[in-house]
């Protein structure tokens, strides 16, 4: 796998913290070298110190479009080229969508829709510079199932798998693969729950647990395990296309 990996330059969005921070861990460990994108923050910062060189922090709102094709730009400059680019970067709000603020729903929106066409429009002249190359769209298991209070989330990765669906027509013929990388539920090291209202948060769980989607989902996979399936699928050879991976955990759910 290494040898596949080694001296790519890849762009990850959302790089700072839960499957992107592993990503970036992971793709490092193989070789390749990391523009890590998110908002500005000290685990940002903190990248460079974990992997030196090998990784080029670059803080961006993936809202701001123009900020978004800023750090795209920046990532080729200063590595020369961009070969794969990780559309991971994503906000969940926990809210019924009947309660939701105009500015709620704009921000999901922006950050987890919009955010990837900004990226991904900026990218695909990058990777058919370097003679095609992967795009990957991080999405969710909601998409199938969607959770109760989290309509808007998943209404967004829907959009995702049809933006990188019409890609994949778009860019065959130069070469670039398109993957959608379908994510089960991720324990991300800290338990996100606990920063959602206590009363929502009840309602939530009580809910997908009545509707299901806890079962369906199971226990949650780590970031490492997550960052192994995108290693794999970057690592396939290049006569073949993935259109879609689901990967969730294995045993049983739990609260």
């Amino acid at each position: 796998m290494t040898g596949e990996l080694a001296g790519k330059i890849v762009v990850v969005t959302g790089a700072s913290k839960g499957m992107g921070r592993a990503f970036t861990a992971a793709l490092v460990a193989h070789g390749a070298k990391v523009a890590a994108v998110a908002r500005e923050s000290a685990a940002l910062d903190a990248l460079s110190d974990l992997h030196g060189d090998a990784v080029l922090p670059i803080a961006a709102d993936m809202a701001d479009g123009a900020a978004v094709r800023a750090a795209i730009d920046r990532a080729a400059v200063h590595f020369g080229q961009i070969d794969v680019l990780v559309n991971n970067a994503a906000i969940t709000t926990l809210l019924k969508l009947e309660t939701a603020s105009d500015a709620e729903i704009q921000r999901e929106y922006a950050v987890n829709l919009h955010g990837p066409a900004y990226a991904s429009s900026a990218a695909i002249p990058h990777l058919r510079a370097a003679g095609g190359g992967d795009l990957v769209f991080i999405s969710s298991e909601s998409v199938r199932m969607p959770y109760p209070y989290l309509t808007l989330y998943a209404s967004t990765k829907g959009g995702v798998e049809s933006m990188a669906a019409g890609l994949r027509s778009e860019l065959r013929e130069q070469g670039t693969r398109v993957t959608v990388l379908r994510s089960g539920t991720v324990a991300t090291g800290g338990n996100l729950s606990e920063e959602w209202p206590a009363d929502r948060r009840d309602d939530f769980f009580a809910t997908a647990t009545r509707m299901g989607n806890l079962q369906f989902s199971g226990a949650p996979a780590t970031p490492e395990t997550m960052a192994c399936t995108l290693l794999a699928v970057l690592s396939l050879p290049r006569d073949v296309n993935v259109d879609l991976v689901e990967a969730r955990g294995r045993g049983p759910a739990s609260l």
